[in-house]
């Protein structure tokens, strides 16, 4: 089965769990427990598609340091390919300090490290790691100060000429959705084949206050539009026509990687050639097991959904 190429941010996540409140300046709160993470939008998708049985192939940047080491060996322990991991010297891993409150709900402090260096330079250093993919993943270039939307672009047209099939998740600005930025992201779209934003990030980049309004923008760039609604379901824009499920209810744990997971399990679910409502069922569902496990010493399999 030919892999699936992912191009974005890779790094470490220092999760820090099960807290009542988020510490106030100049005090200290106590915290059940911590881990430390195989992370980022691509670190996530990969250990997705891994346990889904798909071979997944990473395009990104760490430090030359501990940190980084220890993300390569836990890929390395998987049996997940590295060789599209730059290590740079003198730089700090890309590293996200997340704090968990006791609902699931979470803050994030991120770090960029060996993500400041990253740029369309090393992917077209490693981007022959690509040649028997069959779609190529572009996501969190918003986190890649030098890889812009422009250079994202420049890896669609690319791919896509190849004939890879191109899914796109950007995750959210910390920039603050700028008219170029969302003007930028709207003309890359037009060589995405699938895209995937949740509820917020939708509305954020059309700004629009409606995700159906949002979704209905999107859908004029992009033929399959999908949205993330958390617990609430999730829907596609697609053929002019709006597919939507309902979310599952569990308990919820750590919502940190959700929506990774899910675009991976959609991608898995169109694979397959499975209905449009299958897919977004099946995505809803690997998520929720994702976000009711304590740990993430593993991920949800085919055997439990």
């Amino acid at each position: 089965m030919s892999p699936v190429g992912i191009v974005g941010n890779f790094n470490l996540d220092i999760v820090i769990g099960g807290l009542e409140e988020q510490p106030k300046w100049d005090t200290e709160v106590m915290a059940q427990g911590f881990e430390k993470r195989v992370a980022g939008t691509a670190g996530y998708m990969a250990l997705a598609l891994h346990s889904l049985g798909l071979r997944p192939v990473i395009i990104s940047s760490v430090g030359e340091d501990q940190d980084g080491s220890f993300l390569l060996e836990q890929l390395d322990q998987l049996g997940i390919e590295t060789g599209g991991i730059v290590g740079l010297k003198g730089s700090q891993t890309p590293t996200s300090f997340v704090i968990v409150h006791k609902n699931g709900s979470r803050a994030i402090v991120s770090v960029s490290g060996a993500h400041d260096e990253f740029g369309i330079d090393m992917y077209n250093e490693k981007k022959d790691l690509l040649t028997d993919n069959k779609e190529v993943v572009i996501c969190g270039n918003f986190l890649l100060p030098k890889f812009t939307v422009v250079d994202a672009l420049e890896v669609a047209i690319e791919q896509k000429r190849l004939g890879k099939k191109i899914y796109f998740d950007p995750s959210w600005d910390p920039h603050g959705w700028k008219v170029e930025t969302r003007k930028n992201t709207l003309e890359l779209i037009k060589y995405v084949d699938v895209c995937l934003l949740n509820e917020t990030e939708i509305c954020h980049l059309t700004n629009e206050l409606d995700w159906k309004k949002a979704v209905n923008i999107v859908g004029q760039y992009c033929d399959e539009v999908v949205v993330k609604l958390g617990e609430k379901g999730a829907a596609v824009f697609v053929g002019g026509e709006l597919h939507t499920v309902k979310g599952y209810t569990v308990s919820v744990v750590d919502t940190t990687g959700a929506g990774d997971t899910f675009d991976m399990g959609y991608l898995y679910a169109s694979r397959k050639g499975w209905s449009f409502e299958r897919r977004l069922d099946f995505a809803n569902k690997i998520a929720s097991i994702l976000i009711s496990q304590k740990t993430r010493e593993k991920y949800p399999q085919l055997l439990e959904t």
